[in-house]
């Protein structure tokens, strides 16, 4: 920690010594920059390490007792959190900015995660299907093809199972997962792995 400070102080000694070249900064701005350095928050030995190479503090009789009365007199700027501490008004204002914003990500984040996955999208479509068309099987070819043509020939084949009066036997891999591969035609079929894509329509097998 004191590494970091004092490397802090000579950064701050050679802002000034820049600063020498075009324009000195004010002593308020010193102490505001010292604790911008420094976080937002720090104590005073701190603030008056940095603080005092930014400005021209010798006209002053006692220089931190000069910082000492920019902290206390500055309240739209400066806050005392504890003895010895200070800190900028804006610091609690980031940290409020940055509390909400973390909020704001936990309930996008929420939302995400209740969203359907494409799966459970699917198998809600077969069952709405089955449960719509039960007395009307032959009205299904729509939503067979539908299913073809954004590659999921697994609810297409447990339509035609469906429809065939046959139980349904989805071939999955042990996380419960379709595994993809692709079609003849280059589409995409969710196909268990080591398991063969078998295009319905031609019966064609694909290694």
């Amino acid at each position: 920690m004191v590494k970091g400070i004092n490397n802090l102080v000579v950064m701050a000694k050679n802002c000034n010594f820049a600063a020498k070249k075009t324009k000195m900064k004010t002593q308020k701005e010193a102490i505001i920059e010292a604790l911008n350095l420094l976080g937002g928050k720090a104590n005073l030995d701190d603030i008056y390490r940095l603080a005092y190479p930014l400005a021209d503090f010798t006209g002053s009789k006692d220089w931190k007792a000069t910082i000492r009365c920019y902290l206390q007199k500055e309240t739209d700027v400066f806050r005392s959190t504890k003895r010895s501490w200070w800190e900028l008004v804006s610091y609690q204002e980031e940290i409020a900015k940055r509390d909400q914003r973390i909020k704001e990500l936990e309930a996008d984040n929420a939302r995400l995660r209740a969203v359907k996955t494409e799966d459970a999208f699917v198998k809600r479509i077969v069952r709405e299907t089955k449960q719509l068309y039960k007395h009307e099987k032959e009205k299904i070819e729509v939503v067979r093809q539908i299913f073809y043509k954004v590659g999921r020939n697994d609810a297409e084949e447990e339509l035609d199972a469906w429809i065939e009066g046959r139980e349904y036997k989805p071939t999955i891999n042990v996380s419960g997962d379709y595994v993809i591969t692709k079609h003849i035609d280059n589409k995409v079929n969710g196909v268990a792995p080591g398991a063969t894509g078998i295009n319905v329509n031609d019966k064609q097998e694909i290694a």
